[in-house]
């Protein structure tokens, strides 16, 4: 269960905050190896990927959020703020015009729409966490840049009880039964996984499955139907919008030589909410739950009343 992960998370929650709190300026390295500095709290921030926009909002920064990818769908008001562009099409001049203090970057973002807005002279700070206790310490990044230290030391703090005790049940059930193969559809033609180094194997691993994209090459590899064959997965997780038309279960089943596949023949084929597991943000827990109801349905009633909606 990755033991390590709950030191080095400990480590981070019960940090006091009086010794981590942000007094500007700020200066941090990012996770692209670039010194972020900031002389005053940002009082007008940019957003270009859904994680960290759902990030600022939960760190309670919603008045100071001026521009947003056109993904950003949550929460509700994110809706309504200015769209700077996509994930990969950023518009340099839309950004240029809401005069921000700070840009929150992401992993998903071009690095040269990165590398072009630190040329045009913007703080920029990226990040891209690879489990999920980085996106634990991305969370409290962010509340660092933006003066939301105590905010980002709470959520960080509720995330990891939740955390703890979900992982404490699919413990007792793993000592029972053993982990299962799981496959995680991102998209259906070309078959596309999670690979080793994602939170999203992480949250796989955690939830009690062998995560089989994990043996693949690369971290979002291209996956082939004989390499699912021959893995045979006992439990296949996709989502509806892993496909131009949205997927099913029935479709799924209806899939060329995909009766072959365990997960069909018993029945063991789930449907998430996408954004839940592949946002790295303040709602990977309630993507953990989904995993473990599709692993273990009948711990489905304790993870629910465990993560608050």
């Amino acid at each position: 269960m990755k033991k390590y992960l709950f030191l080095l998370v400990l480590l981070l929650i019960i940090t006091p905050v009086n010794l981590v709190k942000a007094d500007f300026p700020v200066e941090m390295e990012d996770d692209l190896d670039q010194q972020i500095t900031l002389a005053e709290k940002p009082n007008r921030i940019i957003s270009l990927a859904p994680a960290n926009t759902e990030i600022l909002f939960a760190l309670g920064l919603a008045d100071e959020i001026v521009g947003v990818s056109s993904y950003a769908n949550y929460p509700e008001p994110a809706t309504k703020k200015e769209k700077i562009g996509s994930i990969t099409e950023v518009n340099l001049e839309k950004v240029v015009a809401l005069k921000p203090d700070l840009i929150v970057a992401s992993g998903i973002n071009r690095i040269e729409t990165i590398k072009k807005l630190r040329e045009l002279g913007y703080q920029v700070a990226g990040f891209y966490p690879q489990t999920v206790n980085d996106i634990f310490k991305t969370i409290k990044d962010i509340g660092k840049l933006t003066g939301k230290d105590e905010e980002a030391n709470k959520l960080t703090g509720k995330l990891f009880v939740e955390m703890s005790e979900i992982m404490n049940l699919v413990e007792k059930k793993v000592e029972e039964k053993g982990r299962q193969k799981i496959f995680y559809e991102i998209w259906s033609d070309p078959l596309i996984t999670a690979g080793e180094n994602t939170f999203i194997d992480d949250l796989i691993e955690m939830a009690g499955g062998i995560n089989i994209g994990a043996y693949a090459q690369g971290m979002w590899p291209q996956y082939s139907l004989e390499k699912l064959i021959l893995e045979n997965p006992a439990v296949f997780i996709s989502s509806y919008h892993s496909a131009p038309q949205k997927v099913t279960i029935e479709t799924i089943k209806e899939r060329r030589i995909y009766q072959q596949l365990k997960a069909v023949k018993n029945n063991r084929i789930y449907l998430v909410n996408q954004d839940l597991v592949s946002r790295a943000g303040p709602r990977i827990i309630e993507g953990l739950r989904e995993f473990v109801k599709a692993l273990h349905p009948e711990l489905a009633d304790e993870v629910n009343k465990i993560v608050e909606e």
